[in-house]
């Protein structure tokens, strides 16, 4: 989905991905609700930043009457998608999302995905820093940094963006980054994902949906 005036969008989880999520839909006129399971006394930074917006709040649970005629949930980056109300979402056929997925819909620059068990965040620092060497404006964040979501309107089509994606970020994606390297896969949030299938299966989105065109980096020594 790439149009939101008036679709809604109910976002579920209110840390620093599901406000500046919640911040760029309110501003291209969708309906948004955000769910976090946390009351009100709790969020008061996330609340005073979203503060004026016209965004609906459910605090201290995720009520399953939310569901009622959205057309798009967003699942933040620390939400199980076994929470009872993201799997009453899937279960209803309703499209999950997250805000690095609606990045990638929409971004004008290329993007460079990076991936991995261990070291991804190094990777993402040094590329940039070599796109910046190149004389390319140059754009870092994703699972580091700030969300992306919030730069894109100042992202120009000759920039470069370096996007880490973490495994809780890729499992709900169906957009891969035309650009990606997965530096390696070894046992890591089993906890979140159970088994090292549904592990590998998260991290395999980040060329699943690749096209001919786009080009696939895999750490095949430290596979």
């Amino acid at each position: 989905m790439t149009e939101f005036d008036g679709k809604r969008v109910l976002i579920i989880g209110l840390a620093r991905q599901g406000t500046a999520l919640a911040r760029f839909l309110a501003g291209r006129g969708a309906q948004v609700t955000v769910s976090d399971r946390r009351k009100k006394d709790a969020l008061a930074e996330p609340l005073a930043a979203l503060d004026g917006l016209p965004i609906r709040y459910a605090l201290g649970g995720h009520p399953l009457k939310l569901l009622k005629g959205v057309d798009l949930v967003c699942v933040s980056g620390g939400v199980p998608l076994e929470v009872p109300i993201v799997a009453e979402a899937r279960r209803r056929g309703i499209p999950l999302s997250n805000d690095a997925q609606i990045f990638l819909d929409l971004c004008p620059a290329p993007v460079i995905g990076i991936t991995g068990s261990a070291g991804k965040t190094t990777t993402t620092a040094l590329t940039s820093e070599m796109c910046r060497a190149a004389g390319l404006r140059t754009w870092v964040g994703g699972n580091i940094g700030n969300p992306l979501i919030a730069d894109l309107d100042a992202i120009g089509p000759d920039d470069r963006v370096v996007m880490e994606l973490s495994s809780f970020q890729l499992e709900v994606m169906t957009t891969s980054p035309p650009i990606a390297a997965v530096l390696n896969i070894t046992p890591n949030h089993l906890d979140r994902h159970k088994t090292m299938e549904a592990y590998i299966a998260a991290k395999r989105n980040i060329v699943a949906h690749q096209s001919a065109e786009d080009y696939a980096l895999l750490g095949y020594d430290d596979a």
